[in-house]
């Protein structure tokens, strides 16, 4: 497959895949909203503590929504037009160990028979991994990445 085809679906299956986290996040906050809204009417059997760790909860669901949709944003950004030969934003990178797409943190996620997975440009492994190109070796916790292609 041609590397720019590659690329676009790789940036496409980790849309998806983080699409799929924020839709998961959004529906259990809109759960909790709602079951909140008929907890109101019931309050006079409830106790405070458990409606007000209720609202922890769901505003600790909200804050991890609004981080999803926030990566969501940093993969939009993602011009798979650029050509790279380095490690760094945009960037598809195959290494010995693993293939990573340097993006935003992505669970593995599938393209073809490859599995890849999205690398936060704020990760540590990113930051030991930037600029280096094909041929280059990172260690990184007690590991050693050989950079077998860039693009």
């Amino acid at each position: 497959m041609e590397k720019l085809q590659l690329k676009k679906d790789i940036l496409e299956a980790g849309k998806a895949k983080m699409e799929g986290v924020v839709n998961d996040f959004q529906e259990r906050v809109n759960e909790l909203k709602a079951a909140a809204g008929n907890d109101m009417q019931e309050i006079a059997s409830q106790s405070e503590s458990r409606t007000g760790s209720d609202i922890e909860f769901m505003d600790s669901l909200a804050t991890q929504l609004d981080f999803a949709i926030n990566e969501l944003e940093t993969l939009n950004r993602v011009d798979i037009n650029t050509k790279h030969n380095k490690v760094e934003f945009g960037s598809v990178v195959v290494t010995d160990k693993r293939n990573l797409f340097v993006s935003t943190g992505i669970e593995e996620f599938e393209v073809g028979d490859k599995k890849y997975f999205g690398l936060s440009a704020q990760a540590p492994l990113y930051k030991n991994m930037a600029g280096c190109s094909q041929g280059d070796k990172v260690s990184f916790n007690g590991i050693e990445y050989k950079v077998l292609e860039v693009f």
